[in-house]
């Protein structure tokens, strides 16, 4: 009797199975808590230059480029398990890189910032904080960082409209930030808080996909949930922890060093 009963059909609790695992299934795709935890977002970055400033950046004898008024560049945040890291595609205005194997090629770096590669910023999604790394130049190199929790602009105008970036529904928000004011559109459909400028956040859970202001804006044109492949998202185990005020003292240091050396 309990083999004939262990073999009895009974289609409503399969019903009930199926609905519970088809639930399951959109729910993965739909939730934040189930949603993809690694990939990246692609900003394109219009800013304004000092054209006149720029120059003074460049080194004599190499053919000087024209500076434009407005720059454009890529910026790309790749993230993986809480943690996060922002790089930048500089364009490049006259300065030069030596190449492993000898070739000399355009150093897409931003003017008085230095050689690409002494500054990293990264992100501890986790902390909502942001993570500035620095390395020093010459032979007895050495890599500092610091830290900057998330601001989040709480007296933000905000406004009922919405628009579709990347394929996200944006809301629109209008935020004050120092001496100019940003038009912010961010998504609360990512599992995960960020933006590409610290102190442009209207919400706990938002991801700026747009930010506008006088003189820069930011426009996400792809956002990738898939897995990374990259393992350095992370802040190097050699940085040492400094304060905000002493990492501006050795870049200035540093970039004093620079300029003493330039012909």
């Amino acid at each position: 009797m309990n083999g004939d009963f262990c073999n009895i059909k009974q289609p409503g609790m399969n019903r009930t199975i199926h609905f519970l695992f088809a639930a399951a299934t959109l729910l993965s795709f739909t939730h934040p808590l189930f949603a993809q935890q690694s990939g990246t977002i692609e900003y394109e970055v219009t800013a304004k230059t000092d054209p006149e400033r720029m120059r003074g950046f460049q080194r004599s004898g190499d053919d000087a480029a024209e500076i434009p008024d407005v720059i454009t560049f890529k910026q790309t945040f790749t993230f993986n398990n809480n943690v996060g890291k922002i790089t930048t595609e500089r364009p490049d205005f006259g300065g030069r890189r030596q190449q492993p194997g000898g070739d000399t090629t355009r150093n897409p770096r931003r003017p008085g910032m230095g050689p690409r590669g002494n500054n990293a910023q990264y992100v501890d999604l986790a902390n909502k904080k942001y993570e500035q790394v620095f390395t020093t130049f010459g032979d007895d190199k050495k890599t500092y960082y610091t830290e900057e929790d998330y601001i989040f602009t709480a007296n933000n105008k905000s406004s009922d409209k919405t628009k579709k970036i990347a394929g996200y529904t944006c809301k629109k928000a209008t935020i004050q930030l120092k001496e100019d004011t940003y038009t912010v559109w961010y998504t609360t459909e990512l599992p995960f808080s960020f933006s590409p400028v610290n102190g442009l956040l209207p919400d706990s859970n938002a991801v700026v996909l747009a930010a506008e202001g006088s003189k820069r804006a930011f426009t996400a044109k792809n956002v990738s949930l898939k897995a990374v492949t990259e393992t350095d998202l992370t802040i190097p185990a050699n940085a040492e922890k400094i304060s905000q005020e002493q990492m501006r003292e050795i870049r200035k240091q540093e970039m004093d060093k620079l300029r003493k050396r330039q012909p």
